[in-house]
């Protein structure tokens, strides 16, 4: 009686190697995009938190809207300190004593480091998930602005911008706070800009993640192409590229003129 037992040839090892690699590969897929699609949950619902706080906001103080970009001479960071600009113009330390809770919420997916950094005053102020549409909504005071709010530049061409809720012309579509991305590549931002303001300020480009942040005004299209929008009614929208093109989106004025190419005109 033969008992010799036969082994597996080198073929059917390779073979047996190759099936697992193989199924590792679909496994490994399969995990980032369940990953994925959590982090995108988590960002969607904290875009409707952060609106939902602007607007708030605003209500305290009888409908004024926080502008985008203005030095507040009474922020302060985690522990109390003063800050002082450009740190205390950009909305983070602004907005954060109207949430309940900052992780989760401004920070999240990885971000929440820099609440915990030395320099943190710096890096919260600069880099949170979502950047907020500081054009177009509350207006951006900064000396960099690419359109300073004024009595002069508002004679010239007209209210381009909303300080007001009642002012807003379809609060379901003007966008607040957006997926965005730094200048080096890094996941947030304070402020997303609008493709166009004056002239273009996006690119004709298509989205591509290694492309330069502000070819498409540090909007991060980083949910399978589309990127988070969270409008003035607390509504949010994942949203592609083609529909962030859209101007009525972002300029109460483009939407109250029915314009999606709409660019603010000089008089």
């Amino acid at each position: 009686m033969n008992t010799h037992k036969k082994g597996f040839t080198l073929v059917e090892v390779l073979v047996t190697i190759s099936i697992i690699l193989v199924l590792a590969g679909f496994l490994s897929v399969s995990a980032s995009k369940v990953k994925g699609k959590a982090q995108m949950a988590v960002e969607v619902n904290a875009a409707r938190n952060i609106v939902v706080a602007y607007v708030a906001e605003a209500n305290e103080r009888y409908g004024k809207l926080m502008p985008g970009y203005q030095s507040d001479p009474e922020a302060t960071n985690l522990v109390g300190e003063k800050l002082y600009h450009p740190v205390n113009a950009r909305y983070p330390w602004r907005l954060m004593p109207h949430l309940e809770k900052v992780k989760g919420v401004m920070f999240y997916n990885g971000n929440e480091k820099h609440l915990d950094d030395p320099n943190s005053d710096y890096l919260v102020s600069v880099l949170p998930n979502l950047g907020m549409n500081t054009v177009f909504v509350g207006g951006h005071y900064g000396s960099g602005s690419p359109l300073r709010p004024s009595k002069q530049i508002v004679s010239r061409v007209g209210q381009f911008y909303v300080d007001r809720l009642s002012q807003v012309y379809d609060p379901a579509q003007l966008i607040v706070f957006a997926s965005a991305r730094h200048g080096d590549g890094q996941q947030g931002n304070f402020e997303v800009q609008p493709p166009k303001i004056l002239n273009a300020v996006w690119s004709d480009r298509t989205f591509e993640e290694k492309a330069p942040p502000s070819q498409h005004g540090f909007v991060d299209f980083r949910w399978d192409k589309r990127a988070v929008a969270a409008m003035i009614d607390g509504s949010v929208a994942l949203l592609n590229e083609k529909e962030m093109r859209d101007m009525r989106r972002w300029s109460n004025q483009a939407a109250r003129e029915n314009d999606p190419d709409y660019t603010v005109k000089v008089n």
